[in-house]
């Protein structure tokens, strides 16, 4: 009887318990109000969608640096029979807290808005202490165009000085490495490897070009294991353009991806390509993933959705030609569980920054312009 007693006992402290936190969780939330006419349905300002909470009524953003919290205009959707305070595409103030109500049948919903920016800085990051010290000119030329592009919102990282308080205004971190002779990093690259593990898994962002693809094997990000088609030799001389295949002999085609359309439109050539490099001398330092081992031997069309449902790398560029989803030379992979910053590789050998034979390479534009989509487009994310 008396083991009886302190079932009933437990059960009814069960039962408060969960009445008492059910309370606590839906703080907004009116029992007499059916949820499908009380609901707000989405807000966004410009493109960017907020967080939406229904039982706390709690609505988050996360904007563009550049967003001025000040006057931002509010795109609100909602059921049919749902009044909404301030309607949408009113303009208000979001430096503080902001409340928005939903009424139906003389029953109220109140929700509060909290907004906050994205951090501003874009930073390129090398071994060397200043740009003007880079060895290589391909790097070099890449942190100059980096710096000119973005200017005050530039800042130049030497990853001696690398530390999680050093990217706390950074948005984007751009690694691009090249060199002769190996496809190593270098050292001082990989002893910041847990400063930007952690700057990843927290939501930073990182653009990879060149040798530095592999740093999202060095983070953990690529566990793929199939970045093993490396170039890092002299260089030749070559008579024809090169060109790059954002979809054109893809199973999905990705050639409306904001890394070729997002800031500026990456030109394409009669049949559908985007050409990086003109005739002359190329290095050709190419840092690709060969998919063969994904499906069965060989290679064939598949490989790309099965690297993204295994790895969540989304590819999105191959040399123009392959027809057969081979070898994958720029990649996005987007955040999970673990790392809630994205990531882009870009490792076509042909995307250079500096021509070795002093020419002025036609496509160059084509080569900055996906660079600038894909800072400009990790930059919202």
């Amino acid at each position: 009887m008396k083991n009886k007693k302190s079932i009933i006992k437990y059960v009814l402290l069960l039962a408060i318990a969960i009445i008492t936190y059910s309370c606590e969780e839906r703080l907004n939330y009116d029992d007499e109000l059916p949820t499908s006419l009380n609901i707000i349905q989405s807000i966004k300002i410009g493109e960017t969608p907020a967080t939406i909470d229904d039982l706390s009524g709690i609505v988050n953003f996360v904007l563009p640096s550049d967003t001025n919290l000040s006057a931002v205009e509010l795109d609100i959707k909602s059921p049919k029979g749902v009044a909404i305070s301030p309607a949408s595409g009113t303009i208000v103030d979001l430096t503080s807290p902001f409340s928005v109500t939903a009424t139906s049948g003389g029953k109220t919903r109140k929700y509060i808005i909290n907004a906050r920016l994205l951090p501003s800085q874009i930073a390129f990051v090398n071994d060397a202490p200043s740009i003007d010290l880079i060895a290589d000119e391909d790097v070099k030329a890449a942190a100059q165009w980096t710096k000119d592009t973005y200017g005050s919102r530039f800042v130049y990282i030497p990853f001696s000085q690398l530390t999680t308080d050093a990217l706390k205004s950074v948005n984007v971190v751009f690694f691009f490495y090249d060199t002769q002779g190996t496809s190593n990093l270098p050292q001082e690259s990989l002893d910041k490897k847990s400063v930007l593990i952690q700057y990843v898994v927290e939501g930073g962002k990182m653009l990879l070009g060149g040798m530095a693809t592999s740093y999202a094997e060095v983070i953990g990000r690529d566990k793929s294991g199939l970045l093993t088609i490396k170039g890092n030799g002299i260089g030749f001389v070559d008579g024809g353009t090169w060109s790059i295949d954002g979809g054109v002999n893809f199973q999905n085609d990705q050639r409306n991806n904001p890394i070729y359309n997002f800031t500026q439109v990456v030109s394409t050539d009669a049949n559908g390509y985007f050409p990086v490099i003109n005739a002359g001398y190329k290095e050709d330092h190419n840092n690709l993933w060969d998919l063969g081992p994904l499906l069965g031997p060989g290679h064939q069309k598949g490989q790309f959705a099965e690297f993204e449902n295994l790895y969540g790398g989304k590819v999105l560029a191959v040399w123009s030609g392959v027809a057969d989803e081979c070898c994958p030379g720029i990649i996005e992979f987007k955040s999970n569980s673990v790392y809630a910053g994205t990531i882009i590789a870009i490792g076509i050998g042909g995307m250079e920054w500096a021509m070795n034979d002093g020419r002025v390479n036609a496509y160059e534009n084509n080569v900055k312009g996906i660079y600038r989509n894909s800072i400009d487009y990790l930059s919202t994310k």
